[in-house]
């Protein structure tokens, strides 16, 4: 009898060592290949997330979109400055405060973004521009040990097609194209590295039941026969260069930083990876519904080292 005990607890503690083994097994990523798909994600991410405040504010305060009085705007953990608003250039200042939890994900923002109308009537006019300046606007996510992105540069805003408000107004419903071009945009990491982002967009902006917002957006330049979305340094200091293949699908259904489909190839100086959006966690991209992850592939030089893996967004 106390032999049978002995056995079974050997085989109890054996089976606790397994069952832990197989929770803490998660599927390995290349260091430098995971960072750099983390930074492509969140930074256009909260880009996108960006457009979307700043058409929520113009929607509502004349100079810019509407024709009567100013209407209240809210913008998570942001006050506006809307009192140049009737210059022959008119212009904003959101100022965040540093404090608020902001959702989907959870990440608390700082510094403040200038828009200022630079050619137009008014920003829902056809082939109206907004040139925005972020001054040390930064992005902290508590979820990943307070990483964050700052902000400091320009980004010029084409509406190509105009925004129809009224039908908003009427149906909740609206949308739009825009261009998106971004030069030496300086972006900061919490360890103190730097990298320079440049981009060119083309994204199809959509709004339905008042509150849920959509982008599908594409590389808007060509070089070297390739639809390019963003270039310019990794926080390693290396060259990349952004190749979007599969136009990149997000909202706040399921979140901005959770894709539903897409598809793109980075190429740098020490590494390829290749990101295929949306997919289940059989790396399988959804037909519907929200997804689980990313499939990543990557190859590193100069040895020609391979690995594939699918992991979560959060």
């Amino acid at each position: 009898m106390k032999y049978d005990k002995i056995i079974l607890c050997a085989m109890m503690a054996t089976a606790l060592i397994f069952a832990s083994c197989a929770k803490v097994k998660t599927p390995y990523v290349y260091p430098n290949v995971k960072q750099h798909n983390q930074d492509v994600t969140n930074i256009k991410s909260e880009s996108d997330n960006v457009n979307t405040d700043i058409n929520n504010a113009m929607a509502n305060i004349t100079g810019f979109g509407k024709n009567s009085s100013v209407q209240a705007v809210s913008i998570c953990g942001a006050t506006i400055d809307s009192s140049h608003n009737s210059g022959a250039q008119p212009y904003i200042i959101i100022t965040f405060d540093g404090t608020t939890i902001c959702p989907n994900p959870n990440r608390i923002r700082s510094g403040t973004i200038k828009a200022q109308l630079v050619s137009g009537a008014k920003w829902s006019d056809a082939g109206a521009q907004l040139l925005l300046t972020y001054t040390n606007y930064k992005a902290a996510f508590p979820a990943l040990n307070n990483a964050y992105l700052n902000f400091n540069g320009t980004k010029l805003l084409t509406d190509v097609t105009g925004i129809n408000w009224l039908a908003y107004y009427i149906s909740g419903a609206t949308t739009a194209q825009l261009k998106e071009r971004t030069y030496n945009m300086t972006v900061g990491f919490e360890n103190g590295q730097t990298s320079s982002w440049n981009c060119a967009r083309l994204s199809t902006w959509n709004v339905t039941g008042y509150t849920n917002f959509s982008t599908t957006v594409n590389g808007d330049t060509t070089i070297g026969g390739q639809t390019i979305d963003s270039w310019g340094l990794t926080r390693f200091g290396t060259n990349f260069t952004t190749q979007m293949i599969q136009p990149w699908q997000s909202g706040t259904t399921c979140g901005w930083w959770n894709p539903t489909s897409g598809n793109y190839t980075s190429v740098t100086d020490s590494f390829t990876v290749t990101a295929l959006l949306g997919v289940n966690s059989s790396g399988n991209q959804v037909s519907s519904g929200c997804a689980y992850g990313f499939k990543l592939n990557w190859n590193l030089a100069p040895n020609n080292i391979s690995g594939e893996a699918t992991i979560p967004y959060w």
